[in-house]
């Protein structure tokens, strides 16, 4: 039986009705590396959470909107213009089960910094503000399967394993970063400005690993992406 994945979505509010949403990217990456995946839908019901969690051999928490300030220790800055507090608290109670649980953890741009959070770091609200000389990291207008600036990996690393390389390319639509690193995490990734692009578990026993990047939007254009989704699909078969 194939692996099955658990993909954190949000609430998209539209004119007559409230949807609930994910990128297909996720859900075909996850589908190509031979996992079987399954859109969880936000909600409040904590014996729900768990019943989730239950069922799951691996979770994705995807990419999405702001992580409210507070929820780190923070009073919200200018620069951040809204947040979602209430996705926070659920996507918490689902690290939290899964973690519990032992299973393997894959966290993406929003995902990758609310397992910070959930670890115990902090964020940058918003990296122009907060870090003199970054980079461009959020480029208007630039198209989601493209390559952007460059990262280097940690040669010990899992990701310099998945990928072979010591610097890769990557795409970047984020103006918020991982500013202190949660205790029980190591850097395996940066930017060439200093910006933590991945982390993973300083536990190799462990599949947590968090990217800054959007791999799930380069899979069909650079397939050496798709490696990422098949060595987190492995660990969770692994289980």
């Amino acid at each position: 039986m194939k692996p099955r994945i658990g993909l954190t979505t949000f609430n998209d509010q539209q004119t007559r009705a409230t949807y609930i949403s994910l990128s297909n990217h996720y859900v075909r990456s996850i589908m190509d590396a031979g996992g079987l995946p399954f859109a969880i839908p936000q909600h409040e019901n904590a014996e729900m959470t768990e019943d989730y969690v239950a069922n799951l051999d691996g979770l994705v928490l995807s990419g999405g909107k702001d992580s409210d300030p507070f929820s780190y220790g923070q009073e919200p800055l200018p620069e951040l213009k809204t947040f979602d507090a209430g996705r926070d608290e659920w996507e918490f109670a689902l690290f939290s089960a899964a973690m519990k649980r032992g299973i393997p953890l894959l966290g993406i741009c929003r995902g990758h910094q609310l397992i910070n959070i959930a670890m115990g770091g902090t964020l940058y609200q918003d990296l122009r503000a907060q870090v003199p000389g970054a980079a461009a990291h959020n480029p208007e207008g630039f198209p989601v399967d493209r390559l952007f600036h460059s990262i280097a990996i940690a040669e010990d690393s899992l990701l310099h394993r998945v990928f072979g390389k010591s610097t890769i390319r990557v795409n970047s639509f984020h103006h918020q970063a991982v500013a202190e690193l949660a205790p029980g995490l190591v850097v395996s990734a940066l930017s060439p400005d200093g910006v933590i692009e991945g982390f993973e578990s300083i536990d190799k026993g462990k599949f947590i690993v968090g990217v800054q990047f959007h791999p799930e939007c380069l899979t069909l254009r650079f397939p050496e992406f798709s490696r990422l989704f098949r060595a987190f699909v492995d660990a969770c078969s692994a289980r």
